[in-house]
């Protein structure tokens, strides 16, 4: 294939050929993060300083700090993700990634698709003017391009780095660690604000000095982005501990029983930064066609925000749950005379179906591509030794009791998710709800993980349970 010949020309960080300790993969894991603030701080060179970050609505979900050399963050890799998530989906590609070649291939297209996307995104940012060089010309351009591309492939690589050879995927790490950044920004940072320096950028700093000021109404209102920044991680966490366990019983020792979680978010955040980056990707082209005359797909003001056509009902209205808690009368009478407050609930309707029906379809795709389907599971719990009591151990047993609940859990759990980032949205939460959303559920995961190898670090005995040896 011609995929798999171009992508053994592009480096790769290879497998481990031993288990690692958990001292291992906590030191890979740091490193790697380590290096993506360093490289979150390493400007472009040659960019105009009258660029504007366009995008900065989805820089929580693409984990790029706009203007260093990883701007574009992991906005190829998953765009790369999505054709083809929805190309294997389709059955246009008919690749079988449960065998080990299968996987080989699809990982092969993987590697070349994402560079691919990659030169185009970063073509498209620059030529366009998203990322405009300070001189004109082709070789600024191209320069700047280079740097895109080659800051882009840095994620990759540190992806792999992270996935092989840490505790989780780089790019849940990344999107974490970017999240997690712009909340303490922005709350703790004591700097004088840009747009209003009497009172500090930090959230509870500038709540304080409101508060001193004598002017509770502006403390409440400037610190209500942090309350809802906690009820949103709250929530998360909650939603994220509720689980079906499936009960097993390990076939070698008699009497050993243990069981099989199904979380409510059984593909975890998947869907989310999957539905996420659609919009982002059509928001890009919707720029590109309104730059060259076609407004019908999104219309923009000169700071780059949608103020028509359909990119605007693809942003969520932040500024709605504020009408509805500080003007209520003037908001529910307002919606029936029509104007800006119908054109809210509008947005937020179709923003939150957006959202959920993306969640749905990338769920049902990401569970026949990852082997997380009944018959996938099946053969798991077969393979590790293990048996629902009362029932045969035939794989097709199995998968019948399984079907039970996956595909259920993926629908609902789609929903549940879709409709959890849409809510966190609107509530114009710290580094956009969606961002909250998915930090904690990474970062939830990664306590999960730590603790389990944690746990096979001390205990011998447990890895070889965990692991049916």
């Amino acid at each position: 294939m011609v995929f798999e010949r171009i992508a053994k020309i592009i480096p790769e960080v290879r497998e481990p050929i031993r288990r690692l300790s958990f001292n291992e993969r906590l030191k890979w894991t740091v490193i790697v993060l380590g290096l993506y603030f360093l490289m979150s701080n390493i400007p472009l060179y040659g960019l105009s300083t009258a660029a504007i970050d366009q995008f900065e609505n989805f820089r929580a979900i693409i984990a790029g700090n706009f203007g260093s050399i990883v701007t574009l963050g992991i906005g190829p890799i998953v765009t790369a993700s999505i054709i083809l998530q929805l190309l294997a989906g389709s059955d246009i590609l008919q690749i079988d990634t449960s065998t080990p070649e299968g996987k080989k291939r699809y990982e092969s297209i993987e590697r070349v698709l994402v560079i691919v996307v990659t030169l185009f995104e970063a073509g498209i940012y620059v030529l366009l003017g998203g990322l405009p060089a300070q001189n004109p010309g082709f070789w600024p351009q191209l320069i700047l391009i280079a740097q895109l591309v080659l800051g882009t492939f840095l994620l990759i690589l540190m992806d792999q780095v992270s996935s092989r050879w840490g505790f989780m995927s780089g790019i849940s790490l990344f999107i974490a660690a970017g999240v997690s950044e712009q909340i303490m920004t922005g709350i703790f940072n004591p700097l004088p604000n840009p747009q209003n320096p009497g009172v500090p950028a930090g959230r509870l700093f500038a709540a304080l000095a409101y508060l001193s000021q004598g002017d509770p109404g502006s403390a409440l209102s400037i610190f209500l982005p942090v309350l809802f920044t906690i009820g949103i991680f709250l929530l998360t966490v909650y939603a994220s501990g509720i689980k079906i366990e499936i009960p097993l019983a390990f076939a070698r020792v008699r009497g050993a029983v243990t069981r099989w979680p199904l979380n409510l978010f059984y593909t975890s955040n998947i869907p989310v930064i999957f539905t996420a980056a659609l919009i982002a990707n059509f928001e890009l082209w919707s720029r590109f066609l309104a730059n060259r005359g076609i407004g019908f797909f999104g219309q923009f003001d000169a700071s780059g925000q949608a103020i028509g056509g359909l990119a605007l009902y693809f942003i969520p209205p932040t500024e709605l749950i504020y009408y509805i808690l500080f003007s209520p009368v003037e908001f529910f009478t307002g919606i029936f005379s029509g104007g800006i407050y119908l054109q809210l609930v509008l947005r937020a309707i179709v923003y939150t179906i957006t959202m959920v029906a993306g969640s749905i379809m990338f769920a049902r795709f990401w569970v026949t591509t990852s082997n997380m389907d009944s018959r996938a599971v099946a053969k798991q719990i077969q393979q590790g030794g293990f048996g629902i009591p009362g029932f045969r151990r035939d794989p097709r047993i199995l998968t019948k009791v399984l079907d039970r609940y996956i595909p259920y859990l993926t629908d609902l759990g789609a929903v549940a998710v879709g409709l959890l980032a849409a809510l966190a949205d609107f509530t114009n939460a710290l580094s956009r709800g969606t961002g909250i959303l998915l930090a904690v559920m990474i970062i939830y995961k990664l306590y999960e993980t730590i603790m389990q190898q944690y746990a096979m670090d001390m205990n011998p005995g447990v890895r070889k349970f965990l692991k049916g040896d």
